[in-house]
């Protein structure tokens, strides 16, 4: 797989993990779906969707994941090298994505679904039934979280936490060549770093 397919995947799962519609090429934001609007007044969770049990003051998603959801240390950790964060204002809030510089395909984007107003529930109505892969993961400290994608592409994978019953943020992870290589758990490493995210939040709380 070459450097830009690795890109334009990485944009393209983001926009899926966070729901939202957008540019595979670019990485822009387009209008999403209509069957992803919030009807106002609706109540959350449905669609399945546990409710979130003791949520973080809505303060913690505020500003860009790019400077709040990871330090460059932690990124490091997961990726190796990688350049500064890319931010974007996607159609359910801002995202960040760092790509390695290694040249392994690694990759790793989070976002905070900050528009939606549905939480976990959009997940569960629109993206589960659509997912060959989907997994209700143990919660992360607490915190309601899935875990979709695609069997067909096991490099890849998305975690959605809920931490109010109408806000999320969202990791996807892109194993690099060696950790594919390797037999890596896409999901459990996303799932790592969803953790790790999720001490940083509630630092802010």
């Amino acid at each position: 797989m070459n450097r830009q397919s690795i890109v334009t995947l990485t944009v393209a799962a983001t926009c899926a993990a966070l729901l939202s519609g957008c540019n595979g090429e670019h990485g822009t934001a387009t209008p999403a779906p209509t069957s992803s609007a919030t009807t106002p007044g609706s109540d959350v969770p449905d669609s399945g969707a546990p409710a979130v049990a003791n949520p973080l003051p809505d303060q913690v998603l505020a500003g860009s994941p790019c400077d709040t959801a990871l330090t460059a240390a932690q990124v490091s950790d997961f990726l190796g090298d990688t350049g500064p964060g890319k931010t974007e204002d996607a159609e359910l809030g801002p995202l960040c994505q760092w790509d390695s510089t290694s040249g392994s395909g690694a990759g790793l984007t989070v976002g905070y679904d900050t528009k939606s107003d549905q939480g976990l529930s959009l997940a569960y109505k629109n993206t589960k039934p659509k997912s060959s892969l989907w997994k209700e993961l143990s919660p992360v400290q607490e915190y309601p979280a899935i875990a979709y994608g695609d069997t067909s592409d096991k490099r890849l994978c998305n975690v959605v936490v809920g931490v109010t019953d109408k806000l999320t943020y969202g990791v996807t992870l892109i194993l690099g060549d060696r950790a594919a290589a390797d037999g890596k758990d896409a999901c459990e490493i996303s799932r790592s770093v969803a953790d790790l995210v999720l001490t940083n939040l509630k630092a802010r709380a």
